[in-house]
This record gives C-alpha cells, sequence and structure tokens, in this order.
C-alpha cells in the first residue's frame, strides 16, 4: 500500500472509532506511521484527506458493491439478501467482512454507518458528492427491477421507479432501525424486511 492510501486507512480507523474531527493530524501520521513530510506530500490539509478517504471507502466501494451484485448469481430474492448483509458491511458468499484493511479487521457497519452521517452532516462541501452517490444506487435498484421484469419474476405491471425508491427507503430505514434497535437483531431485521419488499413486489420470499 503506498503512503497516501495508508494515511487515508489510518484516518478511517481513526475516524470509526473517535469521529473525523476529533482526530488531530498527528494521530493520523502516526497510526499510518509515516512522516509530517509524507502527509503534507500528499494532502494539503486534513480536509484533503477526507476527501480522499471518501473516495476509498464510500465511492469506491458502492462501485465494487454495484459490480458484485450485478454478477451475483442468484433469483431477485437472494439478489436483495445479499444486498442486505452487504449493507452491514457483510459479503455473505465470500463469508467476509466486504473492507479489507491492513489490521486483517472487519468494519462494524454501525461505525461506518454513524461515521457518513456524522461527515455528511459537518462538511457540507461534500453533500453534493452524497446525493450524487445516492442518485447512482436508487439508479442501480432501478436497473435491477428491470432486469428482473426481463427474467418474468417480477411483474412488468410495476412501476420500476416507484419500486426502486420503496426498497432503497427500506434498505435505509433498515439500517437507521439496527443501529437504534440493536436487541432485535440483524438477521430478524433482514427477514422481516426481506419479506416486506417480497410481498409489495408479488414474490415468493
Amino acid at each position: 500500500m503506498n503512503n497516501k492510501d495508508k494515511i487515508a486507512e489510518a484516518t478511517f480507523l481513526l475516524a470509526l472509532k473517535y469521529g473525523f474531527d476529533n482526530v488531530s493530524l498527528k494521530q493520523i501520521q502516526e497510526a499510518a506511521n509515516v512522516t509530517t513530510g509524507a502527509v503534507y506530500y500528499h494532502f494539503d490539509n486534513k480536509n484533503d484527506i477526507l476527501k480522499h478517504m471518501v473516495e476509498l471507502y464510500l465511492l469506491n466501494e458502492i462501485d465494487n458493491f454495484k459490480k458484485i451484485v450485478k454478477n451475483y448469481k442468484g433469483t431477485i430474492v437472494e439478489k436483495l439478501k445479499f444486498v442486505f448483509y452487504y449493507h452491514t458491511c457483510l459479503d455473505i458468499e465470500k463469508d467476509c467482512n466486504i473492507f479489507e484493511l491492513s489490521n486483517k479487521e472487519g468494519v462494524d457497519y454501525k461505525e461506518y454507518y454513524l461515521l457518513l452521517m456524522g461527515i455528511y452532516h459537518q462538511h457540507p462541501e461534500l453533500r453534493e458528492t452524497y446525493h450524487e452517490l445516492n442518485l447512482k444506487i436508487f439508479n442501480f435498484y432501478k436497473d435491477l427491477i428491470e432486469e428482473s421484469k426481463k427474467k418474468k419474476e417480477i411483474s412488468e405491471d410495476i412501476n420500476s421507479e416507484d419500486a426502486a425508491l420503496y426498497i432503497f427507503t427500506i434498505f435505509m430505514g433498515f439500517i437507521e432501525l439496527s443501529i437504534i434497535f440493536p436487541h432485535f437483531g440483524l438477521e430478524k431485521l433482514i427477514d422481516l424486511n426481506l419479506d416486506m419488499i417480497c410481498k409489495n413486489l408479488g414474490l415468493d420470499s
């Protein structure tokens, strides 16, 4: 891993634990095991590191997610179940965390989403990036519905845009509920929400 990505990874891990704005450049430098000169060689300031961190651990990850789901062999129901778990940072096909970090530890999805939302609220300069990203995800779900209609898994009468919006809303609400009400259990929340989607789309769960 090059120094630029080492610095971004160190920032990511520290930000998950403490929140990005609570992490100092000195902490980042020490965690990345690089010199101060190396930090300023690659980045002008801490916000510059943030942009690269978001690119690596949000933008690139979403692109990776889209490729994996597109190539995932299975029915629409199996794909949706895969997506539910992927949103919790788990790849159930490979049985591993979706983030491959140098410390060999996975990422807790609750910490991940809380970090992303914190960045969204505290760094308005990145909100347009978030909006564009969510639009890409929405269109991805829409394409997933269209593909399922072509395969005759879903009725052609279903409005693809409405269905995609419904699925996106379910996924966003599911993440928030799993953070607020952890006692319900992740598997139960996934099964309940997947069942709701299947009923609304006329699928057998």
